[in-house]
């Protein structure tokens, strides 16, 4: 689904911190845990030990700024929003919102048929 949202491949990466947090978490979050155990996703493995997984994922993105966070959490999307040119995502409504898409998305022609006679 994030692939239709931003009509590009793009690949799900998820990092160790993340899926120990999840896996703390217990019968809960067991869905949240069964998806991000897909094959699919890339997992990203973490240098630093008993790290919260908000620090690691905040640490990770200032250092390399190819990433877009995925995220509900308000507390990481306030830290994440600090970070120049790092463009979040999240599920409002049963609908993908993308916050913070960069400049050159405006220079993309974009045709349309709004106005034109038919």
């Amino acid at each position: 689904a994030a692939m239709e949202c931003l009509l590009a491949k793009c690949v799900p990466c998820i990092t160790d911190c993340v899926m120990g947090e999840l896996e703390k978490m217990g019968t809960r979050h067991r869905l949240a845990l069964r998806l991000a155990k897909d094959p699919r996703f890339t997992r990203l493995t973490c240098q630093h030990k008993g790290i919260y997984a908000d620090d690691c994922i905040c640490e990770r993105v200032q250092q390399h700024k190819c990433y877009i966070v995925c995220t509900n959490d308000k507390d990481l999307k306030r830290r994440i929003r600090k970070v120049p040119g790092v463009p979040i995502m999240s599920v409002a409504r049963g609908m993908f919102k993308i916050e913070r898409v960069p400049e050159q998305i405006d220079r993309v022609p974009i045709k349309s048929n709004w106005g034109k006679d038919k």
